[in-house]
C-alpha cells in the first residue's frame, strides 16, 4: 500500500511530499501537528537505495528523454536524511553495474528496460 505523506526540510523548512511504500520504510512521526514532525530517516543499505533508484525513475518520469540531474537526486535525498557521499556511492555503484550510466557530466539515465522497473 502506497501512502503519500509530508514532510519538513530540517536545514530549511520547507514542506514537501513523499511517496512511500508501507514496510519499506521506517517514519519517525507522531500525533504532533504537521509543523513539529520529525524528518523521515532512511537506514540501511536496501531502503537508501530505494529512495535513491525511485526519486530518479520520478524525476526521470518528467524528462521525455528520461535524463535527471544529479544534483536533483542528492537534493532530494538529502531532505530524507541522506549525506552526498551516501548519494554518490549509491549511483557510483549503479554505474558499475550498468543499471544507470552517465549521459553527460552531471546528467544520469535508466539503462534502456531498466526505467519502468519498479
Amino acid at each position: 500500500m502506497r501512502h503519500r505523506i509530508q514532510v519538513t526540510c530540517p536545514m530549511c523548512g520547507k514542506e514537501f511530499a513523499v511517496e512511500l511504500e508501507v514496510g519499506t520504510y521506517v517514519t519517525v512521526e507522531s500525533s504532533t501537528p504537521a509543523k513539529h514532525r520529525t524528518a523521515l530517516i532512511l537506514r540501511g543499505r536496501e531502503a537508501k537505495l530505494d529512495f535513491v533508484l525511485r526519486a530518479m525513475k520520478a524525476l526521470a518520469s518528467k524528462d521525455p528523454g528520461g535524463s535527471v540531474e544529479k544534483s536533483e537526486i542528492i537534493e532530494l535525498a538529502q531532505k530524507v536524511g541522506l549525506s552526498q557521499e551516501e548519494v554518490d556511492q549509491i549511483l557510483r555503484e549503479e554505474i558499475s553495474a550498468g543499471r544507470i550510466y552517465e549521459a553527460k557530466p552531471g546528467v544520469l539515465r535508466f539503462v534502456y528496460g531498466d526505467r519502468g522497473k519498479e
